[in-house]
């Protein structure tokens, strides 16, 4: 059997530090960095606003990776959408903040308190699995009811503590810090959470988080949070861009990032297209300036490509730009135009009737994407060349069948 040799995997893992930075995110963080550093007035929230693929988590870990610089400085980084309907996403924050901050003293004897009050909470409202998961299972959900009996005895004093938590946790936090420090609060793909655990999150650090030395930087898609905060308290006549404004102090909506630089980044895995400009015009259209996107669309071609080389005769046609490329606008037709993906399932002929003479009127069952300049724009139908004429209803037919084999519908790009 020939040997032949796969490219490389591209990574949908976020970055971890700086010098990986190939999107030019570095200015940005050390200019939100230094505008955080300077603000008198704490808690700041900073929201970094992007939509599913943009790089937000990448953005915030060279973020956190640059508090190591700052000695003074401590950095917290929370998964909200790890604990969601597991436990109650609130309080996993809370006992995760107080949890790091319970490793120094003092401030731990007063972190240890405010952690006995956060349980209680939750027990009263009859989040008994939530206390489980939350305390790692040393509370069982056969000892809630129990449990609940026993601190109903201390109800006032725990009304207390929660009456004061925010002052008590302000303090806790300036013991925890070196003077001059910030806790850096870290919360990555809210928007991953259900709209209620997601607001949940919003209003702990509204309700019980508001006067401590923190700055909470949350990475989110801003028009699913606005549309989240809408149908929560829309009914209240609440606003839901101006919801978030009353939470975020300083948002920052995230550079898109340039199409050359995408390019770049995934150019060496893209095996025999690398240089095909042809490709790269096909990319932009399918997928814009989105990384994740791309770094999906490219590792899905690379295997269907690998699967079809090993159906293809004669051998000299397996790296042939051509074929790599009809493959390449049927995997983004799958991707964005999905009714006539669907259309050309049954009827593969569709693709050469679409791109046939223009003075020939279409099928009725193909009006519907005659309009469609970004569809027919990938086809090929336009003046820009975007590779070989459209494959015959045969190279369809081989060409859906490796695509069904490498990359079935539920994991394209």
């Amino acid at each position: 059997m020939e040997d032949r040799t796969m490219p490389g995997l591209l990574s949908d893992n976020p970055i971890s530090n700086s010098d990986q930075d190939r999107f030019g995110y570095l200015p940005y963080v050390e200019e939100l960095y230094a505008i955080v550093r300077a603000a008198d007035v704490l808690p700041v929230t900073v929201g970094v606003f992007g939509p599913w693929g943009s790089g937000k988590s990448s953005f915030m870990r060279m973020w956190r990776d640059r508090l190591g610089f700052a000695p003074e400085d401590r950095a917290l980084w929370f998964d909200p959408w790890k604990y969601d309907q597991k436990v109650e996403v609130w309080a996993a924050l809370l006992h995760s903040l107080l949890a790091q901050i319970q490793t120094e003293e003092p401030a731990g004897r007063k972190a240890k308190r405010l952690a006995a009050a956060t349980t209680w909470l939750t027990l009263r409202l009859g989040l008994g699995a939530s206390v489980s998961a939350l305390t790692g299972g040393l509370v069982g959900v056969e000892d809630v009811t129990a449990g609940a009996e026993r601190i109903a005895e201390t109800d006032a004093g725990y009304y207390r503590d929660l009456n004061r938590f925010e002052v008590d946790f302000a303090e806790a936090v300036e013991e925890y810090l070196p003077a001059g420090g910030r806790l850096f609060v870290f919360i990555d793909d809210l928007d991953r959470c259900t709209p209620a655990a997601a607001v949940s999150v919003l209003e702990a650090i509204k309700l019980f988080l508001g006067e401590s030395r923190c700055v909470f930087v949350l990475g989110m898609d801003y028009d699913h949070l606005v549309r989240v905060a809408a149908a929560k308290f829309g009914d209240m006549g609440v606003d839901g861009a101006a919801y978030l404004e009353k939470i975020v102090q300083l948002p920052f909506f995230l550079p898109e990032v340039s199409f050359a630089a995408i390019r770049r980044a995934v150019a060496p895995t893209a095996g025999i297209l690398a240089d095909h400009e042809p490709f790269w015009a096909l990319v932009r259209t399918g997928f814009g300036t989105n990384p994740r996107r791309v770094k999906r669309f490219v590792n899905v071609l690379n295997l269907a490509t690998a699967v079809l080389a090993r159906d293809v005769s004669p051998v000299g046609d397996r790296d042939s730009p051509a074929l790599h490329m009809q493959l390449a606008r049927l995997l983004v037709v799958r991707a964005e135009h999905r009714a006539f993906f669907r259309h050309l399932r049954e009827h593969p002929d569709a693709w050469q009737v679409m791109l046939g003479p223009p003075h020939i009127a279409l099928p009725a069952e193909l009006q519907e994407f005659a309009d469609d300049t970004r569809l027919r724009r990938t086809l090929g139908a336009t003046g820009q060349i975007l590779g070989p004429a459209a494959p015959t209803a045969g190279e369809v037919t081989r060409l859906l069948g490796t695509i069904r084999m490498a990359a079935p519908d539920d994991a394209g790009p």
